[in-house]
């Protein structure tokens, strides 16, 4: 069977003809875009009071993304801090820019982040107590 039995051939592509308004009329009036929000993923009350879990996930969140940098931030553990205290343990990985790359000052494409890793402590208010980057004997 040769090749030119085999193949077919498709139909020749027509173009649909362009039809224009004449240049002497008005041009009609376009609506006004509406504005659409998309529905919340969990309809809430606005009154529901917030869970301490995720009250602490929250503020770990915001410290590590203002006073760090974080462009993500991935929360590996979060618990309580003890049996007598209110506060909570956290460990975290970030993504943060390196500063390494940034310094060079190179015209890049996309921004070079690097994985760090924090232990933080949060008081009863939750409000940050202290944060550390654990070291590699304590991974």
């Amino acid at each position: 069977m040769q090749k030119s039995q085999r193949t077919e051939r498709a139909a020749p592509h027509r173009h649909a003809p362009i039809v224009r308004k004449p240049a002497a009329a008005a041009p009609e009036p376009q609506p006004a875009p509406t504005i659409r929000t998309p529905p919340a993923a969990t309809p809430e009350p606005q009154s529901a009071p917030i869970g301490r879990l995720s009250a602490a996930r929250a503020a770990v969140l915001q410290f590590l993304c203002s006073e760090l940098g974080a462009r993500e931030v991935r929360i590996a553990k979060l618990i309580p801090a003890g049996h007598g205290s209110e506060g909570w343990l956290v460990e975290a990985e970030i993504l943060v820019p390196n500063l390494e790359v940034k310094m060079l000052g190179l015209p890049l494409t996309q921004e070079i982040l690097e994985r760090e890793r924090y232990a933080l402590e949060l008081d009863a208010d939750l409000a940050v107590r202290s944060y550390e980057r654990p070291g590699p004997d304590d991974e």
